[in-house]
Parts: structure tokens; sequence; C-alpha cells
């Protein structure tokens, strides 16, 4: 089983692997050590603890709706500079008005004034 974890919410199981741990200099712990590792199928795990395939799949996704990255969203694993590559070719078009390979043949400076008018830049 694979986790993820944030800072200030080290369970005392991972915490026991390094002699000198001192969660009091975390910079988000509230004084308060985190809570212990139980995986349960898709369930909170506790504040900062996600299930590691989770991650892994939120990571190795290929497309993301439009509302998801429009706005100065970004959403983690997206390169904030090509955020039309994470549309699906149907959503694109429908966004863009055009083909993607029509786009890619576009000028830069089109390119860049098609994200800003479109909120993906």
């Amino acid at each position: 089983t694979m986790f993820q974890l944030r800072e200030g919410c080290e369970p005392p199981n991972f915490r026991a692997h390094f002699a000198g741990w001192d969660f009091r200099l975390s910079k988000t712990s509230n004084g308060t050590p985190g809570s212990g590792l139980q995986p349960s199928s898709g369930a909170n795990k506790g504040p900062g603890i996600r299930d590691g395939r989770e991650v892994l799949e939120e990571l190795n996704r290929e497309h993301y709706p439009y509302e998801e990255l429009k706005d100065g969203k970004c959403p983690t694993g997206v390169n904030p500079c090509n955020k039309e590559d994470y549309l699906c070719d149907e959503e694109f078009e429908a966004v863009f008005g055009m083909t993607r390979e029509k786009f890619t043949s576009l000028a830069k400076w089109k390119k860049v004034n098609l994200k800003k008018e479109k909120k993906m830049f």
C-alpha cells in the first residue's frame, strides 16, 4: 500500500523511522502530531493522508474538463503553459472552434491571444 502524506500530518509509524523527528518544526503543524495510517476503501484516512493509487490516478489523468482548466485554475500535474493539451478533442474543438492541427499551425501570438480569450492562460 502506498500513501501520500502532507507535512505536519505524519503518523507515528512513519516518524518512528527518523530518530530526530520533531513534528513541532513542521510549517503546517498545529502542535499536534498527525493521525495514524488506517487504510480504508476510498474513505477519508485522516488529515493529510491519501491513498497512493488515488494520487497516481490524479497525476496521470490525460484529460480535464474545460471548467477545471480555465480562470487560472491548474490541477496538479498540468503544465500551466499548455493547458489546452489536457482537453479532449471534442472539448478542444468546442472551446477553440478549430481542430488541434489548425491550432498548432497558428502563429504563437495568435495561440496566446486565443488562450487568453478562452481564459486558458
